[in-house]
């Protein structure tokens, strides 16, 4: 690698691998990524599907990535569940985005144990954060990358799939379970919008883009990158402070429709709807969408939730809840749902490919990092080739990197936090416009 950086600018790069070969495709996204860069990185972000866990271990995947990287380089990332940038969109392979840039200071966060105590993880990546920031400069931003939801390899009599328990005796006794998983095995529902709101009370000045670390359904593991280290159940954040503007945003392509009604009963997570129009939440919603119960074994439940997902207004602005649990009476989704009074989503997919065009605000655009739910992805089918079209179309030379992750959010100091689900979240660095 030779150093031909001009230490004065904004320098960045997007590798990519397709070597099946955990050690052969770390060190092959890290010499592409730093051969596009042409200097030693400050930032080193990197993402990975997950079959590296199976052909020959993340920690040899790591082992490539340092075999080339520089050794006072900062790494942070996780497994994804595809992505695309300017080579292609890709279901298996790892990919990096490389960031030189001197007017900047990163400080890194980590917290264990995100499903067990998601406030005490939140609070040790603050600390860290903390004591290394500077702030020597205005614009600021977490990249945050958190374990997303992992169920428990478990089965029970009668059931087939998890996300469908028809008996009403099991799904009281799965709620009951869903805590000590979390707990004890640190598997189950994510907590990471948990985790987000209280980062967001210690460092309200700071931006946020957040992506779950995740992997394909069933949704048994994930892993988390931080430098030479790989990890299960934890945050990653990685605060970045610098003079460098950047646009945050967010878009579903989802149209409000006529079918609305109000939850009338609720777990205290906002995750788990008991009662709608204070009728057993389950039986009442087949009646709203004039549904049977036979008819919901056509095909699997999560990919009907994909299709008619629930959603309030936040701000007005349409925030989705795809229902991907059925327990007896009882619907379950994996994202606290913050109002009562919702609706189920029109949703098309020429629709979520067109707002893509949304958060493509910035004129002069540097780098563009994106967040992706992988329902959105499965949704759209081939037509993640058209969303990776527009992105080529708007960066023109420029690198992007989206990665399709298990639940996205933004935050900007002075609105909500918006977490997530089935979304496309970005944040685009780009050069001052001028008046």
């Amino acid at each position: 690698m030779t150093d031909n950086c001009d230490y004065n600018s904004f320098k960045v790069a997007v590798g990519t691998s397709i070597q099946k070969d955990a050690y052969s495709a770390g060190k092959e996204v890290a010499e592409k990524t730093l051969e596009k860069l042409g200097c030693k990185p400050d930032l080193f972000l990197l993402f990975a599907t997950e079959q590296y866990d199976d052909n020959g271990g993340f920690e040899e995947f790591l082992r490539g990535i340092w075999r080339v990287l520089p050794e006072d380089t900062q790494l942070a990332g996780g497994t994804v569940i595809g992505f695309l940038n300017n080579d292609g969109c890709y279901a298996l392979g790892a990919t990096a985005l490389a960031i030189n840039y001197p007017n900047m200071n990163i400080s890194i966060g980590h917290g264990q144990n995100t499903k067990r105590n998601p406030k005490k993880a939140a609070n040790k990546c603050f600390k860290m954060i903390k004591k290394q920031e500077k702030n020597q400069y205005s614009e600021k931003i977490i990249m945050s990358f958190i374990s997303a939801t992992k169920n428990p390899k478990i089965s029970l009599p009668g059931v087939q799939d998890l996300s469908f328990i028809n008996s009403r005796i099991l799904a009281r006794l799965s709620l009951f379970m869903m805590s000590f998983f979390q707990k004890f095995l640190k598997k189950g529902i994510g907590k990471e919008h948990e985790l987000l709101e209280e980062i967001i009370k210690k460092l309200p000045n700071y931006n946020i883009i957040h992506a779950s670390m995740a992997n394909g359904a069933p949704y048994l593991r994930n892993f988390q990158f931080l430098n030479k280290n790989v990890f299960k159940d934890d945050a990653v954040m990685v605060a970045i402070e610098s003079d460098m503007s950047f646009h945050l945003d967010f878009s579903t392509g989802a149209k409000k429709s006529d079918i609305q009604f109000k939850i009338t009963k609720i777990s205290k997570n906002k995750k788990i709807i008991k009662k709608i129009n204070n009728k057993p939440a389950f039986g009442e919603f087949l009646k709203i969408m004039d549904w049977t119960e036979k008819t919901t074994g056509d095909f699997k439940w999560t990919e009907r939730g994909i299709k008619y997902p629930i959603a309030f207004e936040k701000n007005s602005k349409i925030i989705l809840r795809p229902i991907l649990l059925i327990m007896g009476d009882f619907m379950g989704a994996i994202s606290k749902i913050e109002d009562k009074n919702v609706f189920v989503a029109d949703m098309d997919s020429d629709s979520i490919v067109n707002a893509t065009d949304e958060v493509l605000k910035p004129k002069k655009p540097i780098v563009g990092f994106f967040s992706s739910c992988l329902s959105q992805r499965d949704f759209l089918a081939i037509k993640v080739f058209q969303v990776q079209e527009k992105l080529k179309k708007y960066f023109q030379e420029k690198p992007f990197l989206l990665i399709y992750a298990g639940g996205e959010a933004i935050y900007k100091p002075n609105e909500s936090l918006y977490y997530l689900n089935q979304s496309l979240s970005s944040a685009i660095f780009h050069e001052e416009e001028k008046c």
